[in-house]
C-alpha cells in the first residue's frame, strides 16, 4: 500500500516539473536543465514502482530504497511546490526577472541546492533495488436495490409500531449477523418506512461500534434535539436534558453496529433511556454481529439473518451489474460465469454487490473469467471470509493507483460517519490525487466524480444522502471496507488535536491534513510549511493569524464551524488555495483576486449576516471559480452584475440576488448565464420593493440559462410578460432537462409558462401570482402527455384566479392527452376566486385544499387508489365531501377545518373510513357519532365547535386514541366523564388550546375536569 502511494506522490512531482519545465519564464541557470534531468528520473523510478508492486517483490533492501524514496519524493514535492508558488506570486505582482532569480537563488542554493539534489538521489537510488521476482456516516438506502430481505423488514415495522407498552422494560429488537449481511441497511428501511415514521415522535441513529461510552451515546440524542452536543459528562444531567425536549414523547433509537458485551455498562444506558419520555412506548434497534450483544440487552425480539438463497442472490447480482450503462451484454455465456461468481460470494449482499459493481464495468468474457479463476477465492472458504475476497478483487481492480489512494484517503471519515462527496472530492484534490491526463479537457472535480461513481457502483463507498436532483451528497464507509483500506490512510492523514501539536515535530513536519479544535495554536501557521488542508472547529474562534499567509502550500481551508467573520489580508498571499469553506462571512479582503487558484468558495446562509447581504467585490478575478452559492448585485465598483460573465467555470448551484440594480438587457447579459452549462440550479431574486416592471421583463430576457438546467427559481418579478425563452413550446427548449421550477410573488404578471412538455419536471412550485386569473390549456404545453413526470404541483396566494380548466379534455383536440399521469401530491391554498378542481388525477396521494371560500365542490375520488391525506380547510362554501371518499380506503389522514357548509348527513361516510389513523373535525355543525367506530384512530383534533359545551361520551370508545387536540371551542366547559376518560388508555397527549373556560376547569388547582385527566402523561393547557 505504502508504494500505492509513493507512485501517486511521483507521479504528482512529475507533472510539476514537466510544468514548470514548460513555464515561459527565465530562471537561474542550471534550474531548468535540473527540472528536465528530475522529470527523466522520477519516469525511472515509476516504472520500477510498478514493476516491484506488480510482482510483489519485498525484501529489506527494496523496503529500505522505499523509504528513501518516499521521503526525498516528498521533499520535492515540497520544494516544487514552493517553485509554482513564487512563479504564481511574481506572475501576480509582475516583479521583475531579476527579482524571480533572487527566489530561486536564496531557496534552492543556499539551503543546499536542493533542486539538484533531489534527482541525484532519485538517480542513485534507481541503481539500488533487485528485482527479485519471486512472490511474497438522517441513513439513506435505496430500497431499489434490495433483494431477499423485505419479510424481515416488515416483521421489525409490525413489532415497532405495535400499540402494546412493555410495562417498565425497553423494547429492543436486534438484528444479528456477520458482517456484509445488510444489517445496517435493514435498519435502514425500518427507520425510513412511513409508518415508522408516522409512529414515533423522534428518531436516533447513532453508530456505536466498539465506543460504548453511555455519556457520548445520550450527548449524541441530544444533538439532533437541540442543534449543539453539549458534551456533559453525567448521565443524570444528559437524561435532565433529553427530558426537557421529549417529556412523554415516543422515540425510536437506533444503535448501529453494537460491540458491548459489559452488561454493566447497558444496564447503564437502560436505566437512562427508561427515564426518558414514553419509555415503554419507545423502540430500541440493535445491529450486531454479537448474539451476545442481543442477550445483554434482553431483546424482546432478535432477528438472526442469514445468507441470501441463490435465486436472491443472482437477482442482487444482475441488478448491480447489468443494471443501466453496464459495459457488458447480457450472453448465456457471461451468466454461466456470473452464476459461479455468485455461487462463491456465499449469499453475502455486500459481496454480491461488490463483485456486481465490479464486473458493471468489465464487457469482455475474459475479464468476467480472470475474476472466476482469481486465486483469492481459493483462500477465503467461509462465507464470512468472502466478503473480504470480493473487497479484495474490488480493490485491485480498480483502474488507478490514485483511485486507490483516494479510497484509502476517505477512511478520515471514521467508522459510521458520513461526510460530503463535494468535500471529499475537494480533500482529493487538495492531495495531489487527481491530476487529469493531458489531452483530457477534464477538471480534477470529473474526475473525483468518475472516482466516486466507481467506488459507489463497487460498493467500496456507500450512498448516505441524495438531494432532489438525484445528486449523492453524502457517503459513507462499510466497516469491512474501512478495515481493509485504513493502513492506506495513515501515511497522508494525521488527526491532530491541538494540545499535541508539539509531541512529534518529525511527523509534524511533513503534515498535510490538520484538524484542529479547541484554539488556534499561534506556531500552527508557521511551522506546518507542508499543510495542504485545515479544518478549524471552534465556536468560539472569531478571528485568524495573520501568519495563516505563511501556509504557502494549503490548498483546503475549513473555518465554516468558527464565529470568523472577517478575513485578514495575508490570506490573499495563499496562492495555492483550492477550496475555502466559511459560514459569517461579512466581506472579503482586499486583493482577494489574488487567488488565482480558487476553485470553492463556499458561504452559507445567504451571505446575510446581521441583516445586510456580503458583497464580492472583484469576485470575477477568481477565473478558476466553479463553486459561488451566491452573489449580491450592487452599484458598488466590482460588484454589478458583469462580474459573472467571467467565471466561465460555474457549476452547482447558484443565486443571484438585488437583480433591481441592473439597468437593462445588456447589462444583464454580460453574467453570461446561457453559457454556463455546468449550474444545476440557478435562482434568480429581486426586491420587494415597488418599481417599473419593464426593466424587469428586460434584465429576466438577458438571464436566459444553459439547457442543462435542473433547477429554476424566480422570486418577485415585477414585470407583465415573461421572455419567449420562458414561453417556446418548441425546439430548442430551453428548460428541456428542467426538474424543478418554482415562481414566486409574479405580482403584475397575468400568465403562467407553458410547463407540460417538458419531459423531466417533477416539482412545479407557484407562489404569489397575483394577476393569474385563469389556468388553461396552454399550460399543459401541447403534448401528447403533458407533465409525464410531475410529482408535486403547489398553487398558493394567488387572489384572482378563477378558473383552472383543461383536464377534463371537453375541447377534441386534447381528448387523447394524458394529463399530470404521476401526480401524487397538489396543494392549492388562498385561491379565494377559484370555484372548481380539475379531476381525472388518478396517481394522486396527497390533496390539500385551503381557504379556497368560492370553492363549491371537490372532484369525485373514487377512483383515486393511493390518496392517502385528504385535507379541506376554510372552504367556507364547500357543500359536500367529495364522491367516493366512503369506498376510499387507501385514505390515512382526513382534516375537515372551517367548511361551515357541509352538511352533518355528509359525515355519515365516516364509519366506513376504518383505515384512518388521524382525524380532524371543526366548524360543522355537530361531532358525528360515527368516529367511534374508527378503530385504527390514533390522532383527533376537535376545533371551531363554539356550540359545544360538553363532549360526547361515545369518545370514550375510541380505545385506539393516543393524541387528543381540542381547539378554539369556546363555550366548552365539560370532558367526556372519568369513565369514559380513563376508557382511553392508549391515550398519552391532550392539548387544548384556545379553549379559555375548559382551559381554566382542566388546571390541577382548582380545576373540576382536572381528575378526568389526571392520569395521561402529557397534557398542554395552551393560551
Amino acid at each position: 500500500m505504502a508504494d500505492v502511494l509513493l507512485n501517486i506522490v511521483i507521479e504528482g512531482v512529475l507533472n510539476k516539473s514537466i510544468s514548470l519545465v514548460a513555464e515561459e519564464i527565465n530562471i537561474v541557470s542550471g534550474v531548468k536543465e535540473d527540472l528536465k534531468s528530475l522529470a527523466k528520473n522520477l519516469e525511472m523510478n515509476q516504472a520500477l514502482l510498478l514493476d516491484a508492486e506488480c510482482n510483489h517483490n519485498s525484501s529489506n533492501t527494496v523496503d529500505h530504497w522505499l523509504k528513501r524514496l518516499r521521503d526525498v519524493s516528498f521533499e520535492a514535492d515540497e520544494l516544487l511546490e514552493e517553485f509554482a508558488y513564487e512563479v504564481l506570486r511574481n506572475k501576480l505582482k509582475k516583479r521583475k526577472q531579476d527579482q524571480v532569480c533572487s527566489f530561486f537563488s536564496c531557496s534552492f542554493y543556499q539551503e543546499g541546492e536542493k533542486i539538484k539534489l533531489s534527482p541525484v538521489e532519485i538517480v542513485n537510488m534507481s541503481n539500488n533495488p533487485r528485482s527479485d521476482r519471486s512472490s511474497t456516516t438522517d441513513p439513506f438506502v435505496d430500497d431499489s436495490s434490495i433483494v431477499g430481505r423485505s419479510q424481515v423488514v416488515n416483521e421489525a415495522v409490525k413489532l415497532l409500531t405495535s400499540p402494546e407498552k412493555d410495562g417498565n422494560n425497553l423494547s429492543v429488537i436486534g438484528i444479528v449477523g456477520m458482517a456484509g449481511l445488510g444489517k445496517t441497511t435493514i435498519a435502514q428501511l425500518v427507520y425510513q418506512n412511513e409508518k415508522v415514521r408516522r409512529h414515533f415522535d423522534h428518531k436516533f441513529w447513532i453508530h456505536v461500534s466498539e465506543d460504548f461510552n453511555v455519556e457520548r451515546l445520550l450527548n449524541k440524542m441530544v444533538e439532533p434535539l437541540t442543534g449543539t452536543n453539549p458534551n456533559l459528562t453525567v448521565g443524570e444531567a444528559i437524561v435532565g436534558k433529553l427530558n426537557e425536549v421529549l417529556k412523554t414523547k415516543r422515540f425510536l433509537l437506533v444503535l448501529d453496529d453494537v460491540w458491548n458485551e459489559d452488561a454493566e455498562k447497558w444496564n447503564r444506558m437502560s436505566k437512562c433511556l427508561r427515564g426518558i419520555g414514553a419509555s415503554d412506548e419507545s423502540r430500541i434497534i440493535v445491529t450486531t454481529r454479537n448474539q451476545t450483544v442481543v442477550s445483554i440487552m434482553q431483546a424482546s425480539f432478535t432477528c438472526q439473518l442469514g445468507t441470501l438463497s441463490d435465486g436472491d442472490s443472482w437477482e442482487l447480482f444482475e441488478k448491480t451489474a447489468f443494471g443501466p450503462g453496464c459495459a457488458a451484454v447480457k450472453t448465456p455465456e457471461l451468466i454461466n460465469i456470473g452464476r459461479k461468481i455468485v455461487a462463491k460470494c456465499g449469499g453475502v449482499p455486500l459481496a454480491v454487490k461488490a463483485i456486481g459493481g465490479l464486473l458493471y464495468f468489465k464487457k469482455d468474457e475474459r475479464e468476467w473469467s480472470r475474476i472466476e479463476n482469481s486465486e483469492t477465492w481459493a483462500t477465503m472458504e467461509e462465507a464470512g471470509r468472502r466478503v473480504r475476497s470480493a473487497i479484495k478483487l474490488s480493490y485491485d481492480h480498480l483502474s488507478s493507483l490514485s483511485l486507490k489512494q483516494c479510497l484509502s484517503y476517505c477512511t478520515i471519515i471514521g467508522k459510521g460517519c458520513f461526510l460530503a462527496v463535494e468535500i471529499m472530492i475537494q480533500l482529493w484534490m487538495a492531495q495531489g490525487l487527481l491530476n487529469p491526463s493531458k489531452g483530457s479537457h477534464l477538471d480534477m472535480e470529473d474526475i473525483g466524480r468518475n472516482y466516486m461513481s466507481i467506488l459507489f457502483r463497487t460498493s467500496l463507498l456507500q450512498v448516505s444522502e441524495k438531494d432532489g436532483f438525484g445528486r449523492t451528497i453524502y457517503f459513507t464507509i462499510h466497516d469491512l471496507v474501512f478495515d481493509f483500506v485504513e493502513e492506506a490512510a495513515k501515511e497522508s492523514i494525521f488527526l491532530v488535536p491541538s494540545v499535541e501539536l508539539r509531541t512529534d515535530r518529525e511527523s509534524l513536519s511533513k503534515l498535510r491534513t490538520s484538524i484542529v479544535g479547541g484554539g488556534i495554536p499561534h506556531d500552527l501557521p508557521i511551522v506546518r510549511k507542508s499543510l495542504r488542508v485545515l479544518f478549524l472547529v471552534d465556536e468560539d474562534v472569531k478571528e485568524l493569524p495573520t501568519t495563516i499567509g505563511k501556509l504557502k502550500l494549503l490548498r483546503y481551508l475549513d473555518i465554516s464551524r468558527t464565529s470568523i467573520t472577517k478575513l485578514p489580508n495575508p490570506i490573499t498571499r495563499l496562492y495555492n488555495l483550492q477550496t475555502m469553506r466559511l459560514s459569517n462571512l461579512q466581506q472579503l479582503p482586499k486583493n482577494f483576486g489574488n487567488l488565482a487558484n480558487l476553485r470553492h468558495l463556499c458561504i452559507e446562509e445567504d451571505g446575510i449576516i446581521n441583516g445586510k447581504p456580503c458583497l464580492l467585490p472583484d469576485i470575477g478575478q477568481l477565473s478558476s471559480l466553479q463553486t459561488l452559492p451566491f452573489f449580491y448585485v450592487s452599484q458598488d465598483k466590482g460588484c454589478q452584475i458583469d462580474q459573472l460573465g467571467h467565471l466561465h467555470n460555474l457549476r452547482g448551484d447558484l443565486k443571484i440576488f438585488d437583480l433591481q440594480n441592473v439597468s437593462n438587457q445588456e447589462e444583464a447579459i454580460k453574467a453570461k448565464i446561457s453559457t454556463k452549462k455546468n449550474l444545476d440550479s440557478l435562482e434568480l431574486h429581486w426586491d420587494t420593493r415597488t418599481r417599473d416592471g419593464s426593466t424587469d421583463e428586460d434584465v429576466l430576457k438577458g438571464l436566459e440559462p444553459h439547457p442543462n438546467l435542473k433547477g429554476f427559481t424566480v422570486e418577485n418579478f415585477m414585470g407583465q410578460s415573461l421572455p419567449l425563452w420562458m414561453l417556446t413550446t418548441s425546439h430548442p427548449l430551453v428548460f428541456r432537462n428542467l426538474e424543478k421550477i418554482v415562481l414566486r410573488n409574479f405580482n403584475k404578471c397575468p400568465q403562467i409558462p407553458p410547463l407540460g412538455h417538458l419531459p423531466h419536471l417533477n416539482i412545479v412550485n407557484i407562489i404569489g401570482m397575483e394577476s393569474v386569473n385563469c389556468i388553461g390549456t396552454d399550460f399543459l404545453g401541447w403534448k401528447n402527455v403533458s407533465f409525464p413526470a410531475l410529482k408535486e404541483l403547489i398553487l398558493e396566494d394567488m387572489p384572482d384566479l378563477i378558473e383552472w380548466s383543461g383536464l377534463m379534455c371537453h375541447d377534441s383536440s386534447l381528448s387523447s392527452v394524458n394529463i399530470f399521469p404521476s401526480l401524487e401530491i397538489l396543494r392549492v391554498k388562498i385561491c379565494p376566486k377559484l370555484v372548481s378542481l380539475p379531476d381525472g388525477l388518478a396517481s394522486l396521494e396527497h390533496l390539500t385544499v385551503m381557504n379556497c371560500p368560492n370553492l363549491v365542490s371537490i372532484p369525485d375520488i373514487h377512483s383515486l387508489r393511493s390518496l392517502v391525506e385528504l385535507i379541506l380547510v376554510g372552504c367556507d362554501n364547500l357543500r359536500s365531501l367529495p364522491s367516493g371518499i366512503e369506498v376510499c380506503t387507501s385514505i390515512r389522514f382526513f382534516f375537515l377545518l372551517m367548511c361551515p357548509a357541509i352538511r352533518p348527513e355528509d359525515l355519515h361516510h365516516l364509519s366506513r373510513m376504518t383505515h384512518l389513523q388521524g382525524l380532524a373535525l371543526g366548524a360543522v355543525k355537530s361531532l358525528p357519532e360515527q368516529i367511534q367506530h374508527l378503530s385504527n384512530l390514533a390522532f383527533l383534533q376537535i376545533a371551531h365547535f363554539d356550540g359545544i359545551v360538553a363532549l360526547p361520551e361515545f369518545l370514550g370508545s375510541i380505545h385506539s386514541l393516543e393524541q387528543l387536540r381540542i381547539e378554539a371551542c369556546k363555550n366548552l366547559l365539560f370532558l367526556p366523564s372519568a369513565e369514559a376518560m380513563r376508557h382511553l388508555t392508549k391515550l398519552r397527549k391532550l392539548t387544548i388550546k384556545q379553549c379559555p373556560r375548559l382551559k381554566d376547569r382542566c388546571k390541577k388547582e382548582p380545576g373540576q375536569e382536572w381528575y378526568k385527566i389526571a392520569h395521561i402523561a402529557e397534557i398542554e393547557l395552551l393560551p
